[in-house]
């Protein structure tokens, strides 16, 4: 059998060309109007006829005028051959077709319409699509069930909120994901009334991945000395006075306060009126080597702190020149940050900073942000260790050492007020407080 498919007009020169090709014995198996082309050319093309038809014949034979035998007997054609006992090819053809239900095209000697026959559809692959998209994201909604099973043993309420809390204050998903199944195998036991006890498993978990440093003060033989850096506006000279109250009041050690902010006048000024309350020796330093003569004719002095003027290029240059004429294990630097900065701009001022020796975190304004997420996430993601909170805006005062158990508690306070009434507790820190204060003020 030979199938083959013609294109035309009209249907006349579709039969005209399926005569001389397959022959006159040859059927229309379809018919339909298609466009020519690629998908962009094919609108711009007029329609056009394709019609597939079939025949037994392997090659069109002419039409030759029927010979008379010897006797006299006209011979019949190979097709007419037992028409009346077999069925022909058309009729087996015809009878293969008609049990499916398909409508066909009628046979070439019929009268055909233009209208082409209608062919059984294929399934559209738009919807074919779909439908393996909608299969997809059910088996990856099923997927990010699978961690969720383990969570729905314990107190759901709770352990879905400090999931929604934490990646609220700023905590990367994956991260919250890992804290959260840790606690779920370690509080496998946990029941209905256990709440707290979830908390303070997530607490554990949070504590765990991050470092604090060690206090300033780090041996004897030379002042320890503490490098104040950080963009402007991040409280640096705040944070040195405040440093300053705490070991002169508190560790009852001699403290001496040194400022390269000399372009900025009222720092200056601020910084030596701090000095002259809390009771510690001040000093305004141009140069590294100014600084590094200075402590070697005061070696008796307990503590230095530095106020560094910004992280300008030049800035980094002076703290670069100090590192190398300072003693390194007597050198910590503390990056100053508020507590409120973006996570991205506090990585890049992170990595910007690495080389400094001894580099820790110190974040300000603790009491001006109810979201503590982006401290853990760098803290965790870098390394770098946790020194000092400032949590208030009193001078002396609100200023303590940093703890990974306290951020994990600011973390999961159950209520946004509840971080608000912890920090403000802790900034009550030392009895004179509120008498320096008061001297302060008086000498503003």
């Amino acid at each position: 059998m030979k199938v083959k498919t013609f294109h035309a007009l009209t249907m006349q020169d579709a039969m005209r060309a399926i005569k001389e090709e397959l022959g006159p014995d040859a059927i229309i198996l379809s018919a339909k109007e298609v466009r020519e082309g690629g998908r962009i050319v094919r609108a711009f093309n007029r329609p056009v006829l394709e019609v597939m038809a079939a025949s037994d014949q392997d090659a069109p034979r002419p039409f030759q005028p029927a010979e008379k035998s010897p006797q006299g007997v006209t011979p019949r054609r190979p097709s007419d051959a037992g028409a009346g006992s077999a069925p022909n090819f058309q009729q087996t053809l015809q009878g293969m077709l008609k049990p499916n239900g398909k409508t066909t095209t009628p046979p070439v000697g019929r009268p055909a319409s233009l209208k082409p026959s209608r062919m059984p559809v294929k399934p559209n692959r738009r919807r074919q699509l779909q439908a393996v998209v909608n299969e997809l994201g059910r088996l990856l909604e099923d997927l990010s069930r699978e961690d969720v099973r383990s969570i729905e043993r314990q107190p759901v309420s709770m352990l879905v909120w400090l999931r929604r809390s934490l990646i609220a204050q700023g905590m990367n998903a994956s991260t919250v994901d890992v804290l959260v199944n840790e606690v779920c195998k370690t509080e496998k036991g946990a029941g209905p009334d256990g709440e707290e006890s979830i908390r303070h498993a997530l607490q554990r978990e949070i504590a765990t991945r991050v470092r604090t440093s060690e206090p300033l003060l780090q041996g004897e033989g030379f002042p320890s000395i503490g490098l104040l850096i950080g963009p402007s506006g991040a409280g640096k000279t705040a944070v040195a006075a405040k440093l300053a109250s705490y070991y002169r009041l508190e560790h009852r050690r001699s403290v001496a306060l040194i400022t390269f902010n000399t372009y900025r006048e009222t720092a200056v000024e601020q910084l030596r009126r701090y000095a002259r309350v809390v009771g510690v020796p001040f000093a305004c330093a141009v140069s590294a080597r100014q600084v590094h003569e200075g402590l070697r004719r005061h070696r008796q002095v307990d503590l230095v702190l530095i106020d560094m003027p910004g992280i300008g290029s030049s800035d980094l240059v002076l703290a670069d020149e100090l590192r190398r004429l300072l003693p390194q294990e007597a050198v910590t630097t503390h990056l100053v940050l508020p507590a409120s900065i973006r996570e991205q701009e506090l990585y890049r001022i992170t990595k910007r900073l690495s080389d400094l020796p001894q580099l820790r975190l110190l974040f300000t304004k603790l009491d001006e942000t109810e979201s503590f997420g982006t401290i853990f996430e760098v803290a965790h993601q870098t390394g770098v260790p946790l020194s000092y909170w400032s949590i208030g805006r009193r001078v002396p005062g609100d200023i303590e050492v940093a703890s990974s158990e306290r951020l994990a508690a600011l973390l999961t306070a159950e209520r946004s007020g509840d971080a608000q009434v912890r920090i403000n507790r802790a900034g009550h820190s030392s009895d004179a407080t509120p008498a320096l204060m008061g001297a302060a003020i008086h000498h503003g």
